[in-house]
């Protein structure tokens, strides 16, 4: 399998994190978003990640997560119905009411472009609302769902990289800090080998990725 992105993207990081747990052998296709035709043959909307199987390629994190996870070794999916569809419930709201407000902010926060308005005002009670509802939903003992990482736990630590950074930079948020059960759970996330390995790749593809974002503004 090739996976296509770049270590700094929080939706590749969060299949890359997948693949890596399982124990999978992948390769990393370093590629921006973009929309060469040779690319648009990979992801039909020249976006990251996407996957390159011997079947073909397949896009969208979510769906990317539950393809991976189906080819062996332990599941990140409760088995169970009710609990697997309480795992994609926690894995839904993550990305509607974090990661989707958040990235409204991006052009400012990364690029450095003007602030947008409407963003400013729009982003942050829809992100309120869906940590409240993440706090609710969360058993946070010490993961999400528990006693056992789940897909849950990887697609929303990687959804903060983005919710955190817009928080910060256009709030002056510091996003967990009314809600400690969260705050808790993202630590041990953090102590996760997996993780270690994912955000030392991040932090070592930041330079390239700020020069890449720097060249888009010329």
């Amino acid at each position: 399998m090739k996976l296509y992105g770049f270590s700094a993207s929080n939706y590749y990081n969060a299949v890359k994190h997948l693949l890596l747990a399982k124990g999978l052998d992948f390769e990393e296709v370093k590629v921006y978003p973009n929309q060469t035709d040779e690319y648009l043959k990979v992801h039909p909307l020249g976006k990251v990640p996407a996957l390159e199987t011997e079947q073909g390629f397949i896009c969208e994190t979510d769906v990317l997560m539950r393809y991976v996870d189906q080819l062996g070794g332990d599941s990140f999916f409760p088995s169970d119905a009710f609990e697997r569809a309480k795992c994609e419930e926690i894995m839904k709201m993550a990305e509607i009411y974090l990661e989707l407000p958040a990235r409204r902010h991006t052009g400012e926060t990364l690029r450095g472009l003007p602030r947008n308005e409407a963003a400013f005002k729009e982003a942050r009670p829809l992100m309120e609302k869906g940590l409240k509802a993440l706090e609710q939903l969360s058993d946070c003992k010490p993961y999400l769902m528990g006693e056992k990482i789940t897909a849950a736990d990887i697609l929303l630590r990687y959804v903060l990289a983005v919710a955190k950074l817009s928080a910060a930079k256009i709030y002056q948020w510091k996003l967990l800090a009314d809600y400690p059960n969260l705050k808790a759970w993202e630590a041990t996330m953090a102590e996760n080998e997996v993780s270690k390995k994912v955000d030392a790749d991040t932090k070592a593809a930041m330079p390239e990725l700020i020069a890449y974002f720097t060249g888009l503004n010329k």
